[in-house]
């Protein structure tokens, strides 16, 4: 019995388990819509033939009519516990939840003791996802189990009970409701395997393996096994992780489970992507979508696998199959657009880094996403429509070496040669080794007549290489506009003999 479905025993072989009749009416004699009818017209003060009506209705599918019925009788006696049970059921049925809960809750609050009124008011207040009101009201309707609920009943509040724990972010709160379920039908598997994964959620893996070791052998479940990977991967052991996957995916192969064993080869890809067993990642994935060429999460991780091995091109047929699959993953975008990037395809990589932001609802891949469109407007020469991006990505990531370098190829580009030098300082402060920063940090310090500022960031480039051509060439317009004629001579005539051309003609030039 699933939680969002209202309870009625009365009329189990017509509307298998949707609620709970109270003894009163279930002692009723089945009567035709027309008998019921008759009995309203000929006792129209009679609360028992409306609330025997609205059950007819309610039997017939009719909800409104049954709503009707039920809104007469309580008209006639506003004590009519059975008038309001009815009318929650109506209410329900009909999509209007929040009358349903008020009709359950009068339900509670005139009869405290019927278990049919809370266990109702909790699957509403379930439906309307206030999952602590409904954890509280499952709790009730348990309290109130006895006489009138069946061991069915009381399970299933336990479940439901669990269920509102788990939505609630209470893990283990829902553990011990599984245990207590546990407790009526000890051999239940699906519960063994419900309590385990409630204790592995609370934090509590270790705990839950003895159980689940227990069950696996007897169980064809395949998620036993990947639950017990799960625990093992949080613990560190790695190798009893991938061998417990693998008794995952047999069982899944097994039961003819597509989705599962798809998802399975997902999971056991993304622990060899953590080990850096790169090649074998790929495979798994490889795996994941022949056996589910409709998982867009398999196409995914196969693309995202083949991009951080460098087979960028290879990634894109992966990406694009993922999106035709789900064309509402940011995280697919953005994985695209970081392809294109790479590929220097520039209108490709934002038309995707823009499809990505208005997806993503984590601030860091949104980031990621911003960045790249920066830099696609950058090399289309949209300086302004840059500048105003990389801004959100420094808000959001100050210490990103590559966005303040980025930032100031910006401001280099529209003549801000001072701000760009405060970017390209802050750049090479965080990356020290960063060759790319100081060389535009020199530039930007030549551009803004920083000349003795300059000739240190040169001097010390051309340490680091002697057989950076460029680096001597800017090193002697440094020098040369110091004043250091001789200096500057020098280091155009390595940079000459290194065969930078540019530093021949201002030999020439100025000497």
């Amino acid at each position: 019995m699933s939680v969002g479905t209202i309870r009625w025993d009365g009329c189990r072989p017509l509307l298998a388990f949707l609620v709970v009749f109270s003894a009163v009416v279930m002692a009723q004699p089945q009567l035709s819509l027309d008998d019921l009818r008759r009995e309203t017209t000929q006792h129209p003060d009679s609360t028992e033939a409306w609330i025997n009506l609205g059950n007819g209705y309610l039997g017939a599918g009719d909800y409104d009519k049954a709503k009707d019925s039920f809104l007469e009788a309580i008209g006639i006696d506003y004590r009519a516990g059975d008038a309001h049970f009815g009318l929650g059921l109506a209410e329900f049925e009909r999509g209007d939840f929040q009358s349903a809960l008020f009709s359950f809750g009068e339900v509670t609050r005139l009869y405290p003791d019927r278990f049919d009124g809370h266990y109702n008011q909790a699957v509403t207040l379930a439906r309307l996802r206030r999952y602590d009101e409904a954890a509280a009201a499952f709790r009730a309707a348990i309290a109130q189990a006895e006489p009138e609920a069946e061991p069915e009943d009381v399970m299933g509040a336990y479940l439901g009970l669990a269920s509102q724990l788990k939505q609630a972010g209470n893990f283990e709160e829902a553990a011990r409701a599984y245990s207590d379920a546990l407790a009526l039908t000890p051999e239940n598997a699906e519960l063994a395997y419900l309590h385990a994964d409630a204790l592995y959620q609370a934090g509590r893996g270790l705990d839950a393996l003895p159980e689940l070791t227990d069950l696996e052998p007897n169980t064809s479940d395949y998620r036993v096994s990947a639950l017990i990977a799960d625990i093992y991967v949080e613990e560190g052991q790695v190798d009893y992780a991938l061998r417990s996957l693998d008794r995952a995916l047999k069982k899944a192969d097994s039961a003819g489970e597509i989705g599962a064993e798809a998802n399975l080869y997902i999971k056991l890809g993304l622990l060899q992507r953590r080990l850096g067993r790169e090649a074998e990642a790929a495979r798994s994935f490889q795996r994941a979508t022949q056996s589910d060429d409709g998982s867009w999460e398999a196409f995914y991780n196969l693309g995202v696998s083949y991009l951080e091995s460098g087979q960028t091109r290879s990634a894109l047929d992966a990406l694009r199959k993922a999106i035709d699959i789900n064309g509402d993953s940011g995280e697919v975008y953005l994985a695209l657009a970081t392809a294109y990037d790479q590929l220097a395809k520039t209108s490709e990589a934002l038309d995707n880094a823009q499809a990505a932001i208005q997806r993503l609802t984590d601030t860091t891949l949104a980031t990621e996403a911003r960045f790249i469109v920066a830099r696609a407007l950058y090399r289309q020469e949209d300086f302004a429509g840059a500048r105003q991006m990389m801004t959100q990505v420094l808000q959001a990531q100050p210490n990103n070496a590559q966005a303040q370098l980025w930032a100031g190829l910006v401001e280099y580009q529209q003549g801000n040669y001072s701000a760009a030098v405060q970017y390209y300082e802050r750049a090479v402060q965080l990356d020290p080794d960063s060759v790319e920063a100081r060389i535009n940090l020199g530039a930007a310090y030549l551009a803004s007549q920083r000349y003795q500022d300059a000739e240190f960031v040169y001097q010390l480039l051309v340490q680091q290489n002697p057989r950076d051509a460029e680096s001597y060439y800017n090193l002697g317009w440094a020098l040369l506009s110091q004043d250091h004629r001789g200096a500057a001579k020098d280091a155009w005539q390595h940079a000459s003999e290194l065969g930078y051309q540019p530093a021949v003609a201002a030999l020439t030039q100025y000497f």
